[in-house]
């Protein structure tokens, strides 16, 4: 049995008694304590119950974003400072605190005010029973810690969607769907009323609404989008970086599409779809209906979601690209040998001797050979039109004006076309505007929507040379040009001669998309496309 002094003192004395002797040591007078306060932005309060009259230090205005002397010490002032969407529960954690006398602790935000963010406090407190009951406690600001928190459960919500969306990415063989399951997946992880995912169609003049989230019914799949300069896509296409805008009403970088204006669109974030070669395949980009500030890790996710989407579009292109060359290969290996004996066959009838023969024959078989170079080396993907151009026309460079984007064709134009215009720059040589010395050759192209879908135009004119007329019957190698662009190609050709020089005029169709997909909402989208978008 323990023997403990008579005039021992009681345990809550004794807590008492030290704390006291605590206190003086550190804070010896009032000053001290409100340095101490201010320097770690703290404030303390009071509350008198009955009176409803509310005591604070006087860096809780600071504190709160208030003028000095705006507070006017009543329980009904101290409530308006409290955001709206907070204040149900600061005053269910009053209430509770008075009611079980157990000390509390919550977070609030100040009530919201013009060109000024949000500010967290967190107050936490107790009920003092000293005759007149009251509430006492402190306040701090913890918005940037608030903050803090928010980004780190942002960025684990985002790394746990690209992580789910990477692994369906890898096993999802249908891009459709792996395009709509990304929309969803940016909507709801970033939050966001809207999402697009846009496709760079043949020609790069164009967009298509691929895949979305949020958009009017029947847009997906067939509204278009410029991209002509001084767009929003152009500007997002030139751009490195994700272009950010708080709000479109506002924006004078670029002409903002109609069909965002026609969605009430407010804020947006966009960025590009790029592949591993440097070329844009398409745009990724998100809109609300409310004005929204995009934080650092929003524009990370978007860039990183982008980089998934062009992973797994090349690798469908890859392979889609492998089936058409094992296919390709065995259509071609048999025809190949068929062509050969055509292309013998025709040029021994319209060659004058051997000698005449072989160099004709030669030169074609070479042509040939070329484009099989280009698409092959090229890994039978699309190719610019620039690098067809050099091949063909090698030698005459010096005498031939360009005027064209430098658009990218697929493997089948780009073969078809080699044939055509070696033909055309042969006849060129001997009988045309190459044949002079002061003969000179225009080759000017364009791309663009018609209702045969994208298509690419050519212009070739000859200058200087001899003046030509209709003859009175086709050579083989106009039967080629004409075998190769309209039945080959499904294109048409036009051929003008006067005195200043053979005039042609060429259609071909670029019916081919750029991301694969279904055929039969390839051959929808190719057939009536809604009109382009500003």
């Amino acid at each position: 049995m323990a023997l403990t002094s008579p005039n021992a003192p009681e345990p809550a004395e004794l807590d008492n008694r030290l704390a006291e002797e605590t206190a003086k040591e550190f804070f010896p007078d009032l000053a001290t304590i409100r340095t101490a306060l201010e320097a770690g932005q703290i404030g303390i309060w009071s509350w008198d119950i009955a009176s409803g009259k509310v005591t604070w230090s006087r860096n809780f205005e600071p504190i709160h974003g208030l003028l000095a002397g705006s507070f006017d010490g009543t329980y009904a002032s101290f409530e308006r400072h409290i955001h709206p969407d907070d204040l149900p529960t600061v005053k269910a954690s009053l209430a509770a605190a008075l009611q079980t006398r157990e000390p509390f602790r919550v977070r609030y935000r100040t009530a919201p005010r013009e060109n000024r963010d949000a500010c967290w406090l967190e107050t936490c407190g107790t009920v003092v029973l000293t005759g007149a009951d009251r509430v006492l406690g402190v306040c701090l600001d913890v918005t940037e810690r608030v903050k803090l928190e928010s980004e780190l459960r942002s960025r684990a919500k985002q790394h746990e969607a690209l992580a789910q969306l990477g692994e369906r990415g890898l096993a999802e063989p249908d891009l459709e769907r792996l395009l709509d399951d990304a929309a969803s997946t940016v909507a709801l992880t970033l939050s966001v009323d809207f999402v697009k995912i846009l496709e760079l169609l043949p020609g790069s003049g164009e967009l298509l609404l691929r895949a979305g989230f949020g958009w009017k019914k029947n847009l997906v799949g067939s509204i278009l989008t410029s991209a002509e300069p001084n767009s929003y896509a152009r500007y997002v296409l030139d751009s490195s970086v994700p272009i950010v805008t708080d709000d479109f009403a506002k924006e004078a970088r670029f002409a903002v599409p109609s069909y965002l204006t026609e969605h009430n669109c407010v804020s947006g974030m966009t960025g590009i779809i790029a592949g591993r070669d440097g070329r844009a395949y398409g745009i990724l980009g998100v809109c609300t209906s409310n004005k929204h500030r995009f934080a650092a890790q929003d524009i990370s996710f978007l860039v990183a979601v982008g980089n998934l989407l062009a992973g797994a579009v090349a690798r469908r292109q890859l392979e889609q690209r492998n089936e058409l060359m094992i296919r390709d290969l065995h259509h071609r290996s048999g025809n190949l040998f068929s062509q050969l004996l055509a292309l013998f066959s025709q040029t021994a009838k319209s060659s004058k001797s051997v000698a005449d023969l072989a160099s004709k024959y030669r030169a074609r078989v070479l042509a040939l050979a070329n484009a099989h170079r280009l698409i092959t080396e090229g890994g039978w993907k699309s190719i610019p039109i620039m690098e067809l151009f050099y091949v063909v026309f090698g030698p005459y460079l010096d005498r031939i004006s360009f005027a064209g984007p430098n658009v990218d064709l697929e493997p089948d134009p780009i073969f078809n076309l080699s044939a055509a215009l070696h033909e055309l720059a042969d006849n060129a040589v001997k009988h045309g505007s190459l044949s002079r010395p002061r003969g000179h050759l225009s080759l000017s192209w364009s791309v663009g929507r018609t209702l045969r879908g994208m298509t690419l135009t050519l212009d070739w004119v000859e200058k200087n040379g001899p003046p030509v007329r209709r003859p009175r019957r086709q050579g083989f190698g106009s039967r080629l040009l004409t075998l190769v662009i309209e039945r080959q190609l499904n294109g048409e050709v036009h051929r003008t001669f006067s005195r200043s020089g053979l005039a042609i005029h060429m259609v071909v169709p670029l019916t081919r998309e750029r991301w694969p997909g279904p055929e039969t909402a390839t051959a929808e989208r190719s057939e009536a496309p809604r009109s382009p978008s500003s």
